[in-house]
């Protein structure tokens, strides 16, 4: 092929780039909303998967330094891990989503949150004089979290999306409960592990709490059906209050 000839054509139809084909598919196939929420729910997983990682490392750390001690395990460092163990497991098995936003701001919510949640730290300190009501807190919490989670089953994610309505069992009184053992777990756990470094971490934490919920209700209402049952149940996160 003569390159002059090439570039004429190039210069008659305007065009001083080549266009690869390849760069032109992947446009297309980005393009197409089912395709993209796929690509997004992997890295979503994969997000997750590193976070749990690092947080499981510095909890066994932990409780190994514990017992090597000759102490017992807190029981805010055991509940914690159980209750996001569980929140990986349902991540990974999951079923697919009928509807996920694609917005920036409502992934940017729920990585921050589910961030800052497995950045708590447990640190050694002394029993102290509320150390009762925290393991009470710390057991309602994981209590109401577990159950919450076991009726949501599949349908279980991190950012807005609907894969199903739910509106049985704890979701009957709030349409939150998953966040609400969350507050009790959190709290529990900060009594247990008070530091700096967890009052930062909780309190941004939940900072952008409600933006999450909000943005989670704005997707889930576009189905009738969670339109119906937000008239049913009128309270998000704490009955008579919000």
């Amino acid at each position: 092929m003569d390159p002059s000839g090439l570039l004429a054509a190039n210069s008659a139809s305007g065009s001083t780039e080549p266009e690869f084909a390849c760069s032109q598919g992947w446009g297309s196939w980005w393009a197409v909303p089912v395709l993209r929420a796929q690509v997004l729910d992997a890295v979503e997983k994969l997000v997750i998967l590193i976070l749990f990682c690092s947080f499981l490392s510095s909890l066994v750390q932990s409780i190994s330094s514990a017992v090597a001690r000759g102490g017992s395990v807190a029981i805010g460092d055991a509940m914690l891990l159980i209750t996001e163990t569980m929140m990986v497991i349902l991540v990974l098995c999951r079923r697919s989503a009928k509807d996920l936003s694609l917005r920036t701001q409502d992934w940017a919510l729920a990585f921050s949150a589910t961030c800052l949640s497995l950045l708590a730290r447990p640190c050694l300190t002394e029993p102290q004089s509320w150390h009762s009501i925290a393991v009470c807190l710390t057991i309602v919490g994981l209590s109401t979290q577990l159950f919450a989670k076991l009726t949501l089953g599949r349908r279980f994610g991190v950012v807005a999306a609907n894969r199903g309505i739910c509106s049985s069992g704890p979701y009957r009184l709030v349409r939150h409960p998953i966040y609400f053992g969350y507050v009790m777990l959190h709290l529990g756990f900060f009594m247990l592990n008070p530091s700096v470094w967890n009052l930062l971490i909780f309190s941004m934490l939940y900072s952008i709490k409600i933006p999450r919920i909000l943005a989670e209700e704005r997707l889930l209402s576009r189905d009738p059906d969670y339109a119906r049952y937000m008239e049913r149940v009128r309270y998000r996160l704490i009955p008579g209050l919000f």
